[in-house]
């Protein structure tokens, strides 16, 4: 699974990010993209994607029709990016913003977008962070439209639990020693997209219910 220090790693050659998140991902990160784009998205829509990386979701979902926004707090992902957006003509169909998530508060107006995305990026905050993104999502979000995430999820089975983390240890500790910071899978995105309005309509688990995808509604 993709884990923050290889992602760390990789976003300091942002040109290898796509193919290693892909790989550790064991080929979920591209399939779960194309897999939201082609479900999610439809013509018209006004997307926002919550750390856009290299580009590869928010391309997909403007060859589909959208217009996109996306923003992340690194300018290597973004450069790369813009290059992609570039090469395949959709430079005026997506917005790039080079910023995090706790600044969507100053960032966006109320009910701006459709849908709102996100892969492999809510596994990266704080439980409170989280709490603070979904807030937000929900005021820029219009009525009935969706939140889609898809991210590392915490098995509920003790046995899947142990086989994650015998995988997930030795990369927490590397992390600790080159970033004094932890992985975190995620475990209670469920009852936070509740608490913070959403009605989750699908959500399915893969890889030993340690990679999911969530789809949730703004009532």
């Amino acid at each position: 699974m993709a884990s923050y220090v290889f992602m760390k790693v990789l976003e300091s050659s942002a040109q290898r990010y796509d193919v290693g998140i892909n790989i550790l991902s064991l080929g979920q990160s591209n399939k779960i993209k194309r897999e939201i784009a082609g479900n999610y998205i439809a013509t018209g829509d006004k997307v926002l994607e919550i750390g856009c990386g290299t580009g590869t979701l928010a391309i997909l979902c403007a060859e589909k029709g959208a217009l996109v926004t996306g923003f992340d707090v690194s300018p290597h992902m973004l450069a790369i990016a813009r290059k992609k957006i570039q090469e395949r003509n959709l430079v005026d169909r997506v917005q790039l913003k080079q910023m995090g998530a706790i600044e969507m508060d100053k960032a966006f107006d109320n009910e701006a977008f459709d849908k709102i995305m996100s892969t492999l990026v809510f596994s990266e905050l704080y439980s409170d962070e989280q709490k603070y993104v979904l807030g937000e999502a929900y005021r820029v979000l219009k009525h009935g439209g969706l939140i889609i995430i898809a991210d590392e999820t915490r098995p509920n089975s003790l046995v899947k639990r142990t086989l994650q983390l015998l995988v997930r240890i030795p990369l927490m500790v590397i992390t600790y020693v080159l970033t004094q910071t932890s992985t975190r899978t995620l475990k209670n995105i469920k009852s936070f997209l509740t608490d913070a309005g959403f009605e989750v309509i699908h959500q399915k688990k893969s890889l030993l219910n340690s990679f999911g995808l969530y789809v949730a509604r703004k009532g």
